[in-house]
């Protein structure tokens, strides 16, 4: 995927941070809060034979590429986000710096996640 400007953030993405509580009868609530929406690029992944397994499966596996913020930062593998636009929620797999090395370095983080599986 070819580094992202501004104008190549096309989608709006909601993430989402999975929470517990107790209610007042001593039962676990488990749900999702909402944390922060910001722009991102969606792109599908491609080629691998894990990726072709998993679309056999139904799953369908993206890289999202985010710029790097106090809040994305915050991003780890037990969050979801959704394109609310589409409203298709992914689970996020792994969360790193692309160009680790480079003169891009911590601008940008990409999330690998996916969709069609239980969130």
């Amino acid at each position: 995927m070819p580094l992202p400007g501004a104008g190549d953030l096309h989608q709006t993405v909601q993430w989402a941070e999975p929470f517990g509580a107790m209610d007042r009868y001593g039962n676990e609530q488990t749900g999702w809060a909402n944390r922060f929406v910001v722009r991102a690029q969606i792109a599908p992944k491609l080629g691998g034979e894990d990726v072709m397994a998993a679309r056999l499966e139904g799953r369908q596996p993206v890289v999202i590429r985010v710029r790097n913020t106090v809040d994305t930062r915050r991003i780890t593998t037990n969050w979801r986000v959704t394109d609310t636009d589409s409203g298709i929620a992914y689970n996020v797999r792994s969360v790193a710096d692309p160009f680790m090395g480079q003169p891009e370095r911590g601008r940008w983080i990409e999330v690998l996640a996916e969709s069609g599986v239980a969130i």
